[in-house]
C-alpha cells in the first residue's frame, strides 16, 4: 500500500525540512527499511558508517531518512512492528545494533540521546502478508507534534490523531493536569509520558499508585473482581497477596499477578506481562483499570464516561483522549482494552495518509 505524507505545518517548516524515515521487520524478524523505490532492505551495522551516514555528538548514525521534498509518496511492502518516524527541522538519528537484529531508538528518557532537540514523532503499523494494515498514532512515549493518519480504501476512509494546533496543546495541557503530570514538559520539544518522566524508580512520584495499589490488593482479599476476555469470564481474588484468577467453567487453570508497583502500572509491563497468552490479557485488564481509576468499580470497565473521575489516574493519558479524534488515544501500552486506543484497520487499503502538523 502506499503511504503518503502530507505538510500542513502552516509554512513553519519547508518539504525540505520535513524528514521521514520507515522501519519494521520483514517476516524473518530481522530489522528492515524502507527505500525509495518500496524496497525492505535488511538494516546492517555497517549502515551506521556508510556513505553519507549522519554524524552527531562524535558519534555516526544511518541513513535511512528522505524529506517530503525527495519523495512524499512511497509504496510500503508488507511489514511488521513497523514505524514511520517523522522529524521536523532535523533527521532523526538511529543507530542498528546487534547484527541488524535491533535498532536504537530515539528515547525521550535521556537527555544525553542524540534526539533530545529534535523535534520527532512517529506512526506504528503491521501490514500482513495478506495485505491487512493496522496502524495507529501514539503518545506512549511522548508526543512531538501533532499529527492525523488517514486511512484510504475503496469503501471509504478512516481516521485516527490530533487535529489541534501543538501550541493549544502545550498551553491547555499545563492548564488542566494535576502538578505532577506538569512535569512531563520538556519544553520546546515535547511532552513525554510519565514512564519516561518521573513516574519510574527513583523519581520524585516513584511512588504515585502506592497507596491506590495497597487498598485493591487489600480490597480484593475479600472482595471478587470479574473479568471478561475473548477467552471467557474470570472470576480473581487476592491470595497470599497474589492476584489469582480462574475461568468460571470450574477450570483448574489459575492465571495471576504478583503484587505491582506504581511504575509496572505506567509501563503496563513488570508483573503485567508475565505468563502464557490468557494470563496477559487478564493483566492488561487489571492495568488499564489501575491506569484509569475504576479497579473498584468494575462495572464501569469499558464505560469511558467514568474514567480517571478520580485520583490517582493517569491524567497524561486522559489529556491525549480528551484532545484526539473520538477521544481515541494510545496514552499507555493498553490502551486498546475496551477498545480505546486510536488504532484503525482494514483488510484492503489503498492508502494511509499521514498529515503533519504545528500551529
Amino acid at each position: 500500500m502506499k503511504f503518503s505524507f502530507v505538510n500542513n505545518t502552516n509554512q513553519k517548516y519547508s518539504s525540505d525540512e520535513i524528514y521521514f524515515v520507515i522501519t519494521g521487520k520483514n517476516t524473518s524478524g530481522q530489522f528492515c527499511h524502507v527505500d525509495k523505490s518500496g524496497n525492505l532492505i535488511p538494516c546492517n551495522e555497517s549502515d551506521n558508517d556508510a556513505p553519507g551516514h549522519l554524524t552527531k555528538n562524535g558519534q555516526n548514525w544511518c541513513h535511512y531518512l528522505y524529506t517530503l521534498n525527495e519523495i512524499s509518496e512511497i509504496e510500503v511492502p508488507p511489514m511488521y512492528w513497523g514505524r514511520a518516524y517523522i522529524s521536523l527541522g532535523s533527521p532523526v538519528y538511529l543507530r542498528v545494533i546487534n547484527n541488524g537484529q535491533d535498532i536504537v531508538w530515539p528515547d525521550p528518557a535521556y537527555p544525553s540521546d542524540p534526539n533530545a532537540d529534535v523535534y520527532y514523532d512517529w506512526v506504528e503499523f503491521t501490514i500482513d502478508n495478506t495485505g491487512f494494515f493496522y496502524g495507529n498514532t501514539t503518545q506512549v512515549d511522548q508526543f512531538g507534534f501533532p499529527m492525523i493518519i488517514e486511512l484510504i480504501a475503496s469503501d471509504g476512509s478512516k481516521k485516527a490523531g490530533i487535529t489541534e494546533s501543538r501550541s493549544a496543546l502545550f498551553s491547555e495541557y499545563v492548564k488542566t493536569v494535576p502538578v505532577e503530570f506538569q512535569s512531563l514538559v520538556q519544553e520546546p520539544y515535547r511532552i513525554i509520558s510519565p514512564f519516561r518522566g518521573g513516574f519510574v524508580y527513583g523519581g520524585n512520584y516513584a511512588t504515585y499508585f502506592d497507596d491506590y495499589i495497597r487498598n485493591m490488593w487489600q480490597y480484593y482479599t475479600s472482595n471478587q473482581l470479574q473479568v471478561r476476555i475473548p477467552q471467557g469470564t474470570f472470576i480473581g481474588k487476592v491470595e497470599n497477596n497474589v492476584f489469582t484468577f480462574s475461568k468460571t467453567d470450574s477450570s483448574n487453570a489459575k492465571y495471576t499477578i504478583e503484587y505491582p508497583t506504581s511504575s509496572d502500572i505506567f509501563r503496563c509491563n513488570g508483573v503485567f506481562t508475565t505468563g502464557e497468552a490468557i494470563q496477559r490479557l487478564i493483566q492488561a485488564q487489571i492495568s488499564a483499570m489501575f491506569n484509569r481509576h475504576i479497579l473498584e468499580n468494575p462495572a464501569n470497565n469499558c464505560k469511558p464516561e467514568e474514567f480517571y473521575k478520580n485520583s490517582p489516574a493517569n491524567y497524561y493519558a486522559q489529556f491525549w483522549h480528551l484532545h484526539s479524534i473520538d477521544n481515541k488515544a494510545y496514552g499507555f501500552p493498553v490502551d486498546d482494552v475496551c477498545e480505546q486506543s486510536s488504532l484503525i484497520a482494514h483488510p484492503n487499503p489503498e492508502k494511509l495518509k499521514v498529515i503533519i502538523s504545528w500551529d
